[in-house]
């Protein structure tokens, strides 16, 4: 996002911060999203030969940690809310089981048992599917006593304005892919396979530019042009360890995260009529390059201490980089940014980001700096978040596991 040396921020502009309830907030029948084009053709239209995008990759399902949080990110990605019909130990273990059976198989290229459309799995591109548990998991099934120490409840903050529809749920699936066929056919087998054990709560839609940002770069550009991702920890680095990955705990606890995930819905129409300078002032970036004022490059250091030839801040004191930035590396978070488009609603467009973020400790991470964003961040006025959940994603598993198993088994 946003943020400078280690800043961890939400959402737009590589930071999109939690927002102030507006006239525009979404209201409560939206129109259906709009498919996403396939993988090929975003890239054809954004300039990029298709062949540069690799349908037959296949992501290695077994591991350490579940796929998904430190393979690259999907151009299309959706997550699926799910609650238990029946939330009993041995139904929750029948999920985690069948669930783990479908994610080998489909992950892989290959068709889930009883497919009956198995063409539709033969090409893998990248899809990775990962399972998340929210806290009511836990305590329907009886399990309150082993819900790991780092899910600890996100509370509302006051720039929020939370829709009950997208709300907390027991389960998350997180399903990514460069395809959009290879997507859909991959959700409709996870929740069909899981219809009897589960419902569908929400479905929420998102997809990333196949264009970088900035050309040789890995950030994309979200739907207000704004470079989004541009301070994120490395995976494989001992930074990305200490920021994405629980440390200690069980040997379903040990390897995994948490994911906050917050639907936040662009003021576009306001945002619009502010000339670019402004814009760039309450963000503290170029929006062209995503530059720090007073720098010419996405990843030059934030001079929050210097002033311009008028003796003000180069960075304002309620910009939005200022204020999101992380006091401290175990403050970062992993941003992983998606738009969705709802379409017309009452006249305006729905339009925004699904915000993931991944943190070993939320505590100490998301919440402080949210905090901070929701007090002060003059970015607030142009974007609002209505929907917020948090899950814990267990840790990979071995061939022969399934995962979670030492929660249930």
């Amino acid at each position: 996002m946003l943020a400078a040396g280690g800043a961890a921020s939400i959402g737009a502009a590589s930071g999109f911060a939690l927002g102030r309830s507006s006239d525009a907030t979404e209201a409560a029948t939206a129109a259906p999203a709009p498919t996403p084009a396939p993988a090929a053709a975003q890239a054809e239209a954004a300039g990029i030969a298709a062949d540069t995008i690799d349908l037959g990759t296949v992501i290695p399902v077994h591991g350490p940690h579940q796929a998904g949080v430190d393979t690259r990110p999907a151009l299309l990605q959706t997550f699926v809310g799910l609650d238990l019909i029946d939330p009993s130990r041995a139904n929750a273990e029948a999920v985690l089981r069948l669930l783990t059976d479908d994610v080998v198989r489909l992950t892989q290229g290959e068709p889930a048992l009883g497919d009956m459309e198995p063409e539709l799995a033969a090409v893998p591109a990248g899809l990775t599917i990962t399972l998340g548990l929210g806290r009511p998991f836990f305590t329907r099934t009886g399990l309150t006593d082993r819900i790991p120490d780092p899910l600890v409840e996100i509370p509302a903050f006051s720039t929020d304005a939370l829709q009950d529809r997208w709300g907390q749920t027991d389960l998350l699936l997180q399903v990514g892919a460069d395809d959009a066929v290879t997507l859909t056919h991959a959700i409709r087998m996870l929740t069909k396979d899981l219809s009897t054990l589960t419902r569908v709560a929400w479905m929420q839609q998102g997809f990333r530019s196949a264009a970088p940002a900035v050309p040789g770069t890995g950030t994309t550009r979200n739907l207000m042009s704004q470079v989004d991702g541009t301070v994120n920890p490395t995976p494989g680095t001992d930074q990305f360890d200490e920021v994405v990955w629980v440390q200690d705990g069980e040997d379903w606890v040990a390897g995994g995260t948490v994911l906050v995930l917050r639907r936040i819905r662009m003021l576009l129409d306001t945002w619009d009529i502010l000339d670019r300078e402004t814009q760039e002032t309450v963000i503290g970036r170029r929006i062209e390059s995503g530059a720090p004022l007073g720098r010419t490059k996405e990843n030059d250091p934030v001079p929050f201490d210097e002033t311009d030839d008028k003796g003000l801040p180069l960075i304002a004191q309620d910009a939005h980089i200022r204020v999101a930035h992380a006091q401290t590396n175990r403050e970062s978070i992993l941003r992983r940014p998606y738009s969705y488009d709802q379409g017309m609603v009452d006249g305006t467009n729905d339009m925004g980001l699904l915000f993931a973020a991944y943190t070993a400790s939320p505590a100490d991470s998301f919440i402080p700096m949210q905090e901070r964003v929701a007090s002060s961040d003059a970015f607030n006025e142009w974007n609002t978040t209505i929907g917020s959940a948090a899950y814990f994603i267990p840790a990979g598993f071995a061939e022969g596991e399934f995962i979670a198993q030492g929660l249930v088994a």
